[in-house]
């Protein structure tokens, strides 16, 4: 029988499922905890160890708790799967209570770089800010446990799914993080969207990961703060995939037909930004390759009359126009994100 998996006071026995939450500390009352709710399956024979993480951002939480249910009550049965899977479906609960990136409130009191901001402080810092502190003690408690990491992100609407990848730098042909890499690169394909390779970020979950030899990938699907049929769909199928290529669970690996992805090698081009304020018109489709000169947007003030004609910097596509996730509405001003784009 396969051993016991435990993170903090949640333990899950073989072919168990448990729940339960980790405490971190307490709020400025001294009486409200901050805790991080945890879902353990623990599967009926050996096999790897995975960690699932949603919600490091607050306004991006909705599609993973609800494809973290799905997999967990509808896919899943613990007695045949092999090896484990921990779940953290909102890890930012501070954030996830106000439905912004950050928690408004910690993204002041902590200050330095990154402060509150879950996504970028990894792997923490046990004797920092509370957000430092929470992802220390999901690093040490969790992922130091786990053979691989998926990242649950979420990009604007209109935009396209795909998998992130923080490639490392000065990666050779040998060593632990070399191999992290080509496995993380191999199990990216298999979750079937097209794969953007990022700039090397060592203080993301998936870059130091990566850096600590465990394949690691970043998922972005569109529709923050709202759900999508289709696409939440598509993440659980991809995930679906990512645990059969480890032979986790049995089955094929199946095709993303409503998303299918880009072939080639595509790398994250440098997003672009509105240099006039206003409400911002999109005037090509994510996905769709735009020549270098192309215009991309265009904004308008209050009176009607255009302000700016937002250009493509380079030859590529654009992955998402990023507005609603930033500044939630398509009325931005200048300085506000337009469009990240991809080769």
């Amino acid at each position: 029988m396969k051993a016991a998996i435990r993170v903090g006071p949640v333990e899950a026995e073989s072919g168990q499922v448990s729940r339960g939450l980790i405490p971190i500390g307490e709020l400025a009352d001294g009486c409200t905890p901050m805790q991080i709710p945890v879902i353990l399956v623990n599967g009926g024979d050996d096999g790897p160890v995975v960690y699932l993480h949603g919600g490091s951002h607050g306004q991006e939480t909705v599609y993973a708790i609800e494809l973290m249910r799905r997999l967990v009550r509808e896919e899943l049965n613990a007695r045949r799967l092999r090896g484990a899977i921990i779940l953290v479906p909102a890890a930012n609960l501070l954030a996830h209570q106000a439905g912004s990136r950050i928690s408004p409130l910690y993204g002041i009191r902590e200050g330095g770089a990154f402060g509150g901001d879950l996504h970028k402080l990894w792997p923490g810092d046990a004797s920092g800010s509370m957000t430092q502190l929470l992802a220390a003690t999901i690093w040490t408690q969790i992922v130091t446990q786990s053979n691989y990491v998926v990242d649950y992100h979420t990009n604007s609407s209109p935009g396209i799914p795909f998998v992130l990848m923080y490639q490392p730098s000065g990666t050779t042909n040998d060593g632990a993080e070399a191999s992290a890499w080509r496995r993380a690169l191999d199990l990216a394909a298999a979750f079937g969207l097209t794969v953007v390779r990022g700039a090397p970020t060592p203080n993301t979950l998936a870059g130091a990961s990566l850096l600590a030899g465990k394949a690691a990938l970043t998922i972005e699907i569109p529709s923050p703060r709202m759900l999508s049929e289709s696409l939440i769909a598509c993440a659980l199928r991809g995930t679906k995939n990512f645990l059969a290529r480890l032979a986790m669970l049995d089955g094929e690996i199946e095709t993303q037909i409503e998303y299918p992805p880009l072939t080639g090698q595509h790398d994250i081009l440098p997003s672009i930004r509105a240099r006039r304020g206003g409400m911002v018109r999109f005037e090509v489709q994510p996905g769709q390759f735009v020549m270098a000169g192309t215009v991309i947007a265009r904004i308008f003030n209050v009176f009607g009359d255009e302000v700016e004609a937002v250009p493509m910097a380079h030859d590529g596509y654009v992955s998402t126009f990023p507005p609603l996730s930033w500044a939630g509405a398509q009325a931005i001003a200048t300085g506000d994100y337009v469009a990240d784009c991809f080769s």
